[in-house]
């Protein structure tokens, strides 16, 4: 190959690439973009109130972190979100891991006032029962230890998923 065929060929390779990576920056939704990677709920179906696994949870049930980031719709750090003590809460609750003790794992609610006052009972039951039953499904994790101040619509404690099987149904 002769220097203008090489030129030729790593210019022409040069573009692919920088096509390839605009089109996935542009189409491509990032695992902690997507629902596919947590479990939701849906309410007053014909089924009642249902909960739903994402159908591509299996690519980051085994990274907690990635749990988390999916859970939040963010890689941020959870802090960045956290209302200001003097401003009324406007984002909505996110994740924040503590650790993990045997099959317990410690989270903190950043955003909690949104979660127990704002969101009522449904919505603030519908974020635990979503995020206990997407952290478990990390194969060591049984139960979710959520921390934060309790108050009209959700208390703070140990949750699993048989917490919300009187309430909810598992979709298949």
């Amino acid at each position: 190959m002769n220097n203008k065929n090489a030129i030729t060929y790593i210019t022409i390779s040069a573009i692919t690439v920088i096509l390839i990576v605009l089109l996935i920056k542009i189409t491509g939704k990032r695992y902690y973009e997507s629902e596919d990677y947590t479990w939701k709920t849906e309410t007053g179906t014909k089924d009642g109130d249902v909960l739903i696994r994402g159908k591509k949870i299996d690519k980051i049930k085994n990274d907690i972190n990635k749990l988390i980031y999916a859970i939040n719709r963010s890689e941020e750090d959870p802090e960045t979100f956290r209302t200001p003590e003097n401003k009324e809460p406007t984002d909505p609750p996110k994740l924040k891991l503590r650790g993990i003790k045997e099959q317990v794992v410690n989270v903190e609610v950043i955003n909690d006032e949104h979660l127990t006052q704002r969101m009522g009972s449904t919505g603030a039951e519908e974020f635990l029962a979503a995020a206990t039953f997407t952290l478990t499904e990390y194969d060591k994790i049984k139960f979710v230890n959520f921390n934060f101040d309790g108050g009209d619509h959700a208390q703070p404690g140990i949750y699993y998923r048989e917490t919300f099987l009187n309430n909810w149904k598992i979709k298949k």
